[in-house]
């Protein structure tokens, strides 16, 4: 049965992805209530000293679970990469590059972005940068502009800190994230062939 929107022409909005501990998760939203981890199914939600466990055995072998049609050999199968995309371009960077750099500023499909390495989560999140230039912060929540101004790392946006001149600016002109996603390199090279890779400039 097909439903009332096909070929209407509709697309679903591409949202950001957060891949955070549980511990910084808590802290920044301490109201968050989580399944049950006794499911009734036989999945290890939990396991002691195994994090991730549902799935750990899996991310650490190089056999994969499926078939797959091309296996690009630049990287190892499973490396993890985070990817951006718009209707004609697509980028990724590794998330050990991203993690070792802690913040890279770039530019994907005419956009300045700015790419936020987290290594606890060894994870990724990028924003518009509107024309600044950012240095890591004393921690992986924080940046540097141009200036020296602190900027907080949020979900949504990056926000000034302490900046009396901030207080002039509406929360429409603070950069936004932009939407990416992190998955394995094979799957993402093979959905989007053509790829750019992020390169930094020391192995250029």
């Amino acid at each position: 049965m097909l439903g009332p929107l096909v070929g209407s022409g509709k697309k679903l909005e591409l949202l950001p992805l957060t891949v955070t501990t549980w511990e910084e998760w808590k802290t920044e939203h301490p109201d968050t209530v989580t399944i049950a981890f006794n499911t009734g199914f036989s999945r290890p939600y939990i396991k002691p000293g195994d994090p991730g466990a549902a799935y750990n055995t899996y991310f650490a072998q190089k056999e994969l679970m499926f078939p797959v049609f091309e296996l690009n050999p630049l990287f190892e199968a499973k490396t993890p990469v985070y990817a951006l995309r718009t209707a004609g371009a697509s980028k990724a960077y590794p998330i050990d590059v991203v993690v070792e750099e802690q913040v890279i500023n770039d530019v994907f499909a005419g956009t300045e972005i700015v790419v936020v390495g987290d290594p606890d989560a060894r994870s990724a999140r990028v924003y518009e940068r509107s024309g600044h230039a950012f240095t890591p912060g004393s921690n992986a929540r924080t940046l540097i502009d141009e200036s020296g101004r602190e900027w907080r790392v949020g979900e949504e946006r990056l926000e000034p800190v302490g900046d009396p001149d901030s207080d002039e600016m509406t929360l429409e002109e603070f950069p936004e994230r932009v939407p990416g996603h992190q998955a394995f390199w094979f799957g993402w090279t093979n959905f989007y062939p053509e790829t750019e890779l992020y390169v930094p400039a020391s192995r250029d």
